[in-house]
Parts: structure tokens; sequence; C-alpha cells
């Protein structure tokens, strides 16, 4: 199993964490300035490489276990607790967060958090029936253009969970976002939609740059085709606001 691959040595009753920080505004996606607490959890089963949290995969550069040193559950949610879980929603991120759905501390962690929880994932696995159920909002981001060079399409685009995400789009729990370099991607992307039947109304186009100057000079150049489309922009606002 994917999952046991990339677990390692990672306890059934733990999670590997990157960090947990906030309370800070959601910065991206239809919930753009929701007040939100971050949990990063380490490892994933994808190699991005604009991906600007290295530190939970790249095993080239890091040491895993030093950068995503296993938590408790419990110690994960007294943590959230700290930086705002409960007063906002709880976003966990990763690296690929359902990668660990069925371990017992993703349970047990799930089951504690307080409030609305969102997930972000690459959508490559589809949630399972306990997280589908605890989970409020699903963002889901395939992997294209240069953020998909690394990885083959077989790997990154797999059209039976982008179904099963679909079906969640349709019905409010789930909304896809797209980061694109270029015209070209949104293309990509416009193809991706279609091919999959993913509903317009819940695709995010959000373009590519990790500081302010550089998405904000893509944005200019592909908004117009975003509008098009019928797609909707999402900007960064936490590198507007310089901001986690």
């Amino acid at each position: 199993m994917e999952m046991l691959q990339i677990a390692g040595t990672v306890p059934e009753d733990r999670l590997p964490v990157q960090e947990i920080f906030g309370p800070v505004p959601q910065g991206e996606g239809p919930y753009t300035g929701r007040r939100a607490c971050f949990i990063r959890l380490g490892r994933c089963n994808l190699h991005c490489p604009p991906c600007d949290s290295k530190r939970t995969w790249d095993t080239s550069r890091y040491d895993l276990a030093q950068t995503c040193p296993p938590r408790t559950a419990e110690d994960i949610v007294e943590a959230a607790g700290e930086h705002g879980a409960g007063a906002g929603i709880v976003v966990i991120s990763g690296g690929e967060p359902l990668l660990w759905q069925r371990t017992t501390a993703w349970h047990r962690m799930l089951t504690a958090l307080p409030g609305d929880v969102h997930v972000e994932t690459n959508g490559t696995i589809s949630p399972n029936e306990f997280t589908t159920g605890r989970i409020a909002h699903f963002s889901v981001s395939p992997k294209i253009g240069r953020m998909g060079a690394a990885d083959p399409a077989k790997r990154r685009i797999r059209p039976a969970v982008l179904a099963d995400f679909a079906v969640l789009a349709g019905q409010g729990k789930a909304a896809f976002k797209f980061v694109t370099a270029d015209a070209a991607d949104v293309e990509e992307a416009a193809r991706l939609v279609r091919d999959h039947q993913i509903p317009h109304d819940r695709v995010w186009i959000m373009p590519l740059g990790d500081e302010s100057a550089a998405w904000t000079a893509a944005g200019r150049d592909i908004v117009a085709q975003v509008m098009d489309h019928g797609f909707n922009f999402s900007g960064r606002l936490h590198l507007t606001l310089g901001v986690r």
C-alpha cells in the first residue's frame, strides 16, 4: 500500500508534522480571508519542482525525521488549539495529508479537532468514508504544467479519484485549485476540467509565484483567460500581507 510505503518509521499512533501555525487568514481559494489554523503534515507521493513546502518530502535536501517529527494526535490537537483552532477553520495541509487517513492517529486527530476542518490535497487519493464525513471542505489541487513536470501524468492525474472529488464539488464540499504559470497551463486545466466533468463554478485558477510580485505579474497575464473559461481566480493573500 502506498501509505505504508511512505510512512516508513512513523508509528501508527503518530503523524509527521512539519509545522502548526496561526491564526492567519486563509490566503487562497474560496475561503480566502477566513481565520485559520494550519497543520502541515509531512510526506508526499508527488515531487513538484516549484513546491513551497519541500521540507515535507524532499529527502535530497532534508532529513524528514528532523523537519517532520512524529507527534501524537493529542499533541497536535493541543498545539492547534494554541494557534486558533476552534475560533475559525482548521486547514490540514502537507505534503499529502490523505496518505495518513488509514492510521489511528488520523482518526483521533480528526475526532478531536474543533469546528470546521479543511484538507488541502493533490487529488491523487480518494477520501475514505470517515474522512469524507468529518471534513467540511477539500481543496483539490491536481498538478499540471510546471507543478507536475517531475511526475508522469498517470501518477498525478487519477481519473477515478478526480471523479470522487468532482462529486464532492457538486455537493459544495470540494473546490479545485490549479496552479498555473502561463496561458498554456490554463488551457491544460480547462481540458482536465472538461474531461473529468468538474463543475466550472468550483474551479479556481491561481498564478504560480512564491512572492507577491511574481504571482501578480503572472495573474495579470492570465486573468482575462480565466474569466473567459468561466473559472474563478485565486490570489495569494498571505503573500500580499507578508504573513504565513
